[in-house]
């Protein structure tokens, strides 16, 4: 196990070098949702240039937030198929009421699996990365993004505890332009686990509540944009696949008489009784919140966390939300 570990720090310490990733406002973007600010963390504390974080070190990175602020992020398990640290798809606030969180946040990271690779024992997979000969060589996985814990597929999978402690600390200078200005380190802590493994450079954005009603507003948008795909001849064909003797035989197998016991379910009375609160409720159910990198139980983007997640390569997300990374040079391994 140790030499597996050594060995994949080599590979990645070599395809990454130069990896470098600046803050960037959210508000040049070309492509991707809206953010505060986000970044790259590539280089563990102390060490001399980008590379996974063995076990024992830690990334660290400086956030700048105010009241109503997220944080969302992901690192890969270096010894899994696709298995990623991430809070869940809606981050982790950073004040609780007006007070800005300073405290351990372990509690609100979870191990996710992106489901786009077939699982393998962690840390002995041939597909996985410090073992595959090329990224994107394993066998296809159900394609929907949930906790490993969930996957009930007999395999054992660790928490998110067991390989990293992330903590929040507030530094004494505020931000400029309002708000704090935080410290977060995610240490990785896996070498006291069943599943010793390097983790890989995190991916970090800071939304707001703007930020995370803008971008469900997009998301509907696009739902919608699908939808109209369907163009009027599209339409006009299934029309045609019905012909007048198929309708009036569908016609004959509900008599006026069912008609009448369907309209009967719901009644008018059945309508007025709802209130509007009711029923912005029931409209409310019917739109799911997305999450910023992913939506649990639902199929992946296809924005980028897949590299992250298979390969420990967060350059794909980076350049699809318009996040900056200086003299890139991230390989494949």
């Amino acid at each position: 196990m140790r030499k597996s570990i050594l060995l994949f720090a080599m590979l990645l310490l070599v395809c990454s070098g130069g990896v470098f990733a600046d803050s960037h406002d959210g508000e040049d973007m070309s492509m991707g949702f809206p953010y505060a600010e986000g970044g790259i963390a590539a280089a563990p504390v102390g060490a001399d240039g980008p590379g996974p974080a063995l076990p024992g070190r830690a990334y660290s990175f400086v956030v700048h937030a105010s009241e109503g602020d997220t944080l969302t992020f992901a690192t890969m398990l270096a010894q899994s198929n696709d298995g990623f640290l991430a809070p869940n798809e809606y981050g982790i606030a950073l004040y609780d009421m007006d007070a800005a969180v300073i405290r351990d946040v372990t509690d609100q990271v979870y191990y996710w699996d992106l489901g786009t690779e077939r699982n393998e024992p962690i840390g002995r997979g041939h597909f996985q990365a410090p073992r595959q000969t090329a990224p994107n060589t394993g066998p296809p996985g159900d394609g929907m993004v949930r906790l490993a814990s969930d996957l009930g597929d007999r395999l054992s999978y660790p928490t998110a505890d067991e390989l990293v402690r992330v903590t929040l600390t507030k530094l004494v200078n505020p931000s400029p332009d309002g708000g704090q200005r935080f410290i977060v380190r995610i240490l990785n802590v896996s070498d006291a686990s069943m599943y010793p493994s390097p983790i890989t450079p995190v991916f970090w954005v800071v939304q707001s509540a703007d930020d995370m009603m803008m971008m469900d507003d997009m998301m509907m948008k696009d739902m919608m944009m699908d939808d109209e795909m369907m163009s009027d001849d599209k339409m006009m064909d299934d029309d045609e696949m019905m012909s007048d003797d198929d309708m009036a035989k569908d016609d004959e197998m509900m008599s006026d008489d069912d008609m009448a016991e369907d309209d009967e379910m719901m009644s008018d009375d059945d309508m007025n009784g709802m209130s509007d609160d009711d029923m912005m409720h029931d409209d409310m159910m019917m739109m799911k919140r997305h999450g910023f990198l992913f939506t649990s139980g639902s199929p992946d983007y296809g924005h980028g966390l897949e590299s992250l997640a298979e390969d420990g390569d967060p350059s794909a997300l980076a350049a699809y939300h318009g996040i900056h990374m200086d003299d890139m040079m991230m390989g494949e391994m």
